[in-house]
């Protein structure tokens, strides 16, 4: 917070005085925010009549509701938000007196703003809080929940129909746990991909039989079965249900959920992927801008005091002062970083003003210090609007150190993955000259690869980028190397130390990509093993698009860049540390339904440790059962699992003392969800 604490000492004494005063209770500048947000047109037609005149007077004139309207995130469509409130308001005039039913009414027309669902249907929704809620059925949470969090249940799930009235009263009485188990409440539906008349999930078929024999659609899920997307959307409605904030959420591929299962957390649930798209958000549907925005609105005494900036930055803006504005603005985000709507609407003023470069290199600084913690939402803001203003004033040499600023904010996901790839590739794509890019990608590469998190995915990213220009490459993989402090002889070596530093860690982090995408790189220092006795079984050899992680990997009997090719037809070798309990295990890229393992051992005396090993499956990385355990010590070790096809997304090797080694662990069988 230094560049910020620097720029409070140039504002001027009067503004200090102005700004210190700032307080929500101002309700002539509330008042005034809603009309300007309202526009002319939706304030005209709701003072012409008798009903809005009243209901806007009494809005008006109640700070407190005024602030709970305004500050707990976006205002989109203020026809359809105040025309819900009004609608509300005038079938409940006592509305204002109770804090949680006003609170949750403000929610729902928050959210109907943001939605195109039927105005009648949210009413609905809204009264089926209201009534649970004064007949105590809701988790005692729900009380307690501020306006921003009770926009995640007013939006309701993606598949409308597992949060109308009816399914939300089934889920209510039949779900009915701790908050923290919601997550688990996408398995009261049974995982099925075809239902009882073998109709396929992917066909219109699939619920058309049963539509008229269930109250609701998550009874019918529950009792037919379904696969991601009904799964996820019956979660998600549960915890809703109840009083609890949650969200479905697009995966590749796949439909996960989020519940949030504390005041501070956002748990995924039936989650496989770090790409989520939330259906319910405020200023982006990523991952990373929901936890900005739970540490946005979390902060109420932050919030309250840039917003009571913002208003005044407002009323200067209309009144012909964009400098006091503009200062106004700086002064609310100092208060307040994490309040992303105000940067986008501070930018916003920066564009219609025509500030100059100096004036977006000021704004770029104040991104990065503001958000230090928050390398997505940053990228986001820097790309949208600093960047493209700064990058035309700036030559190759310029651009690239103004990248490297933001290169610095990288040290550790933070929120969780994000496709940071395509930062790098934004900025890489924008230096035109070859020499200054490949300076920066090599600087880049000094900063980042000594990051468990960064370095694997900034080296598979950079192999992509140049990897088909065999002298860049090379280069490329010199500086990765001299980056981690590991002096090499050759491309080979690059190669052998690129694979033991980043392998490892991309799969401990659980990123598959760069674990699959080092690996490949590296793969060529070894020639592949022969496939004698190798026999596959049906299905996909799903461990080849996996992670391998080692216990005790790079013990000095390991080689961790060999670890990739143990999964593949490559063949590879690794050697576990010697423990009471040594194990490997593989991170499937997806759920599957297993056909068999094939476990290919050394050969020698110590071939012997492979006996009385045991295989283990999960679903979730946390709850293992056994499928398999090996008797004796043959070379190849067939698991023929074709009749009990167990589901899982991880498998172990484990055993009691000693250590493991193999050359190969091969899992084959089918795609499950």
């Amino acid at each position: 917070m230094i560049a910020f604490a620097c720029a409070l000492l140039v504002l001027v004494p009067e503004l200090e005085d102005a700004a210190a005063s700032a307080s929500p209770a101002d309700d002539s500048l509330l008042a005034f925010d809603l009309e300007r947000r309202a526009g002319a047109v939706t304030w005209s037609a709701l003072t012409a009549d008798a009903g809005g005149a009243a209901f806007l007077a009494e809005l008006c004139d109640d700070a407190e509701w005024l602030s709970d309207l305004l500050d707990n995130g976006p205002l989109r469509r203020p026809e359809r938000v105040l025309g819900f409130l009004l609608k509300v308001w005038s079938a409940e005039r006592e509305l204002a007196s109770h804090p949680v039913e006003r609170a949750t009414a403000t929610a729902f027309a928050l959210a109907t703003g943001m939605t195109d669902r039927d105005e009648r249907e949210m009413l609905a929704r809204y009264a089926y809080y209201r009534d649970s809620f004064r007949a105590g059925l809701l988790n005692s949470d729900f009380e307690g929940l501020q306006t921003w969090e009770r926009r995640f249940i007013a939006r309701g799930t993606q598949w409308g129909r597992f949060s109308s009235p009816e399914s939300l009263a089934y889920l209510r009485d039949r779900i009915n746990w701790p908050r923290r188990q919601y997550v688990s409440a996408c398995w009261q539906a049974p995982y099925r991909a075809h239902n009882c008349l073998a109709d396929s999930v992917q066909g219109a078929m699939y619920y058309f039989p049963f539509r008229e024999s269930f109250v609701c659609d998550p009874q019918m899920a529950i009792e037919v079965g379904g696969v991601c997307g009904a799964l996820s959307n019956l979660g998600a409605a549960a915890a809703m249900a109840n009083g609890i904030p949650a969200a479905t959420m697009g995966e590749p591929g796949h439909c996960a959920y989020t519940v949030k299962v504390d005041e501070s957390t956002w748990q995924p649930a039936y989650s496989l992927h770090w790409k989520r798209s939330l259906h319910t958000s405020f200023f982006g549907a990523s991952w990373q801008n929901l936890i900005l925005t739970q540490a946005c609105f979390s902060d109420r005494e932050g919030v309250t005091q840039a917003a009571a900036l913002a208003r005044r930055a407002r009323k200067a803006l209309s009144e012909g002062h964009p400098k006091a504005a503009d200062d106004l603005f700086e002064r609310a985000l100092s208060h307040h970083p994490t309040h992303y709507g105000l940067w986008l609407e501070w930018a916003e003023l920066g564009e219609r003003s025509e500030m100059d470069a100096r004036w977006w290199r000021r704004w770029h600084e104040l991104v990065l210090d503001g958000l230090a913690e928050h390398e997505a939402p940053a990228w986001n803001l820097l790309r949208r609007s600093a960047w493209p203003k700064l990058v035309e004033t700036l030559d190759d040499e310029e651009r690239a150190a103004l990248f490297g600023e933001y290169v610095e904010l990288l040290d550790t996901w933070g929120a969780g993955r994000w496709n940071v790839e395509s930062a790098w590739t934004w900025m890489a794509d924008r230096i035109t000259a070859v020499e200054v890019e490949d300076r920066f990608l090599h600087e880049t590469a000094s900063r980042l690869v000594g990051s468990p998190t960064f370095g694997p995915a900034y080296a598979a990213w950079l192999h992509a980028r140049v990897g088909a220009d065999a002298d860049r490459w090379e280069r490329a993989l010199r500086s990765l190397l001299t980056a981690a402090r590991h002096p090499g002889e050759g491309p080979d070596a690059v190669l052998r130390r690129l694979g033991t530093d980043l392998l490892p860690k991309a799969a401990a982090s659980g990123d598959l990509e760069a674990f699959q995408r080092v690996g490949k790189v590296v793969a060529r220092l070894h020639e592949a093993l022969p496939m004698d006795g190798v026999v596959p079984f049906p299905g996909d050899l799903l461990s080849a698009k996996g992670a391998l992680s080692v216990c005790g990997a790079g013990n000095r009997y390991d080689a961790p860049e060999r670890h990739w090719g143990v999964l593949g037809e490559h063949g590879g070798w690794f050697h576990t540390s010697t423990t009471e309990l040594p194990w490997v295990e593989i991170a499937l890229a997806h759920r599957a339904r297993l056909t068999g393992i094939l476990l290919q051992n050394r050969t020698g005396s110590t071939a012997r440790r492979l006996d009385g090993a045991r295989v283990l499956a999960s679903e979730d990385g946390e709850s293992w059962e056994v499928i398999a355990t090996v008797a004796g010590a043959p070379e190849v070790h067939r698991i023929d699992l074709r009749a009990a096809k167990p589901r899982a997304r991880f498998l172990r090797l484990e055993r009691d003392g000693q250590c493991l080694h193999l050359r190969r662990f091969l899992v084959f069988g089918h795609r499950s969800g």
